[in-house]
């Protein structure tokens, strides 16, 4: 296999690092093959990798360079129970489906070649027909595969990752995007509101049970707020809502009715009981707080380090890489490796850009800080965006702070646009961008600014970015108290740290989208006059930035 030229210089320096025992993190810009050299080198340490992504969708390039230049490796991959089950719906949570109580609740021996999405819908169709289960099948296949695939849960939720029965120090561990490893915590989450609450008295049986409901539902509305941030909930309105024991045990002994009937009548659904008792169960954890959010309470973990501290465990080989990786000191102060790191950021190894190229124009007229958004800067952004959409070659894809500011913006746009809400799909948007230029329109750290390819041949569709505004995260109850809980660990205030590099990783997720491979040239537009500053032009690359106003 050929290596490209910075895959040279730096392969058998990683691969000494890994065998050292040190975590290797790797730094390196979309399209510079950071895939095919992160296999490469990790089956020169190992004969075994597991290659853990965040979404399903990012199983399919790995898949990829597998078929193409490891044809040797046998490889497997795992999907949720959720994803897996041949009687379940998509919102299912795992935990509701009654295993035990399935008639094909058994594994068969089952060989993986074809990409991993064709290969689960072939296995849950003969999984039906033949009476075996997919998600048992799957796992089966993991413990005999050079190479598996896995999401986050898996490796970063403790007793998932205990469910797998494999032995990690086997493997060298490749965690692709690492740059979403500080919220991984968000991954176990709950949330509780009134639609939830509401839908599990309509699936119950028990009068009882609706009474213990509809009481909770009344109890959940008066505790929390409307607005969109975090709003933290005192522990004598949170003990308020709480249900007794005797309640919960209720409660329990009705969702597990409700599995058992779901499953013998091989139709499962969300269950939303379930979604009760896990929040509940939660609530007792002594590292989670309770937030109000958008009137839904919501149960975090402020520190991520119960989850990320299976990456000290120096028994386990791994390798950390991403296009926007955080600093070392942000690695170790903030998602807390204490252990041995290599960090390695290509483009500084070979003091050059090794994809793509941007331009970078600043706005020195406009800005999303907080005070100053009003109806008059919303129809400035409106009109920056006209001129750079008709300006432009291809699409157009703007970043916004929030939602509501993007609303506002769209108000004053009387061209065609799509707009990111929680039912948009990849596939809706390619479809709809065949017809014609669009502008595209989403949110920082949102489903279109991250982790999503909108190429054809190889090439972005997008050739313009327009960050409207900073996106700072917002300075809400949960930001505040995890930045007091991490300065109280490291006796420093990392105030400034965590919401700069945050912002930083965002806006370079964005720019990332236009940026695909070697032959991408995107402009991008900077519309906050905050930008004007030596640390976001040294960071974005973008030194000889060309300062603009309408």
């Amino acid at each position: 296999m050929e290596l490209r030229e910075w895959q040279s210089k730096i392969a058998e320096k990683i691969v000494e690092a890994l065998r050292n025992n040190f975590l290797v993190s790797l730094q390196a810009p979309t399209g510079s093959g950071k895939t095919l050299f992160a296999l490469y080198t990790a089956l020169k340490v190992k004969p075994k990798v597991a290659f853990v992504v965040r979404t399903h969708n990012e199983f399919f390039p790995v898949y990829r360079e597998l078929s193409l230049h490891f044809k040797d490796k046998k490889y497997g991959f795992l999907v949720g129970k959720s994803s897996a089950c041949v009687f379940s719906s998509s919102d299912v949570d795992a935990q509701d489906i009654y295993c035990n109580g399935c008639e094909i609740f058994n594994a068969s021996a089952v060989t993986v070649t074809d990409s991993p999405k064709v290969s689960l819908n072939k296995l849950k169709e003969e999984g039906k027909k033949l009476g075996f289960c997919p998600y048992y099948s799957l796992l089966e296949t993991i413990k005999t595969a050079d190479v598996i695939l896995l999401t986050y849960p898996y490796l970063f939720i403790p007793w998932l990752r205990e469910s797998l029965d494999i032995n990690w120090e086997d493997y060298v561990v490749i965690v692709d995007e690492a740059h979403n490893i500080e919220n991984v915590s968000n991954i176990e989450e709950k949330k509780l509101n009134k639609r939830i609450i509401e839908m599990a008295i309509s699936q119950s049986h028990s009068q009882n049970v609706k009474v213990i409901l509809e009481r909770l539902k009344e109890n959940v509305e008066k505790a929390v707020y409307s607005e969109d941030k975090y709003i933290l909930i005192e522990k004598d309105k949170l003990d308020n809502i709480l249900p007794s024991n005797e309640e919960i045990e209720i409660l329990s002994e009705e969702y597990d009715e409700i599995r058992k009937i779901m499953i013998k009548n091989k139709t499962v659904s969300r269950n939303y009981l379930g979604s009760i008792l896990r929040f509940f169960d939660l609530v007792n954890d002594e590292g989670i707080r309770v937030f109000s959010y958008s009137g839904s309470l919501i149960a975090k973990y402020i520190i991520p380090s119960y989850f990320t501290d299976i990456l000290n465990d120096e028994k386990i080989t791994y390798m950390l890489m991403s296009g926007t990786m955080q600093p070392l000191d942000y690695l170790r102060n903030i998602i807390g490796i204490k252990r041995k790191i290599l960090y390695i950021d290509a483009e500084k190894v070979m003091k050059k850009r090794l994809t793509g190229t941007y331009e970078c124009l600043i706005s020195i007229d406009v800005t999303t800080t907080y005070s100053l958004r009003s109806e008059q800067m919303a129809r400035k952004y409106a009109s920056y965006l006209l001129k750079i959409f008709y300006n432009s070659r291809r699409h157009v894809l703007a970043i916004f702070p929030s939602y509501e500011f993007m609303r506002i913006v769209s108000k004053f746009l009387n061209i065609r646009y799509l707009a990111e809400d929680t039912e948009t799909s990849i596939e809706e948007i390619m479809s709809n961008l065949k017809k014609e230029k669009t502008i595209i329109m989403g949110i920082a750290r949102g489903k279109l600014a991250e982790g999503i390819e909108i190429v054809e041949n190889g090439s972005s569709l997008i050739s313009d970015v327009a960050m409207v505004g900073i996106p700072y995260p917002p300075i809400d109850d949960y930001l505040k108290i995890r930045v007091e809980e991490i300065s109280k660990i490291l006796k420093k205030d990392i105030s400034n740290e965590l919401i700069s590099i945050q912002a930083l990783i965002a806006v370079k997720q964005s720019i990332g989208r236009a940026i695909r491979g070697p032959t991408d040239n995107a402009t991008i537009w900077l519309l906050d006059k905050r930008y004007d500053s030596l640390w976001w032009k040294k960071e974005l690359n973008c030194l000889n930035a060309r300062k603009i106003k309408l």
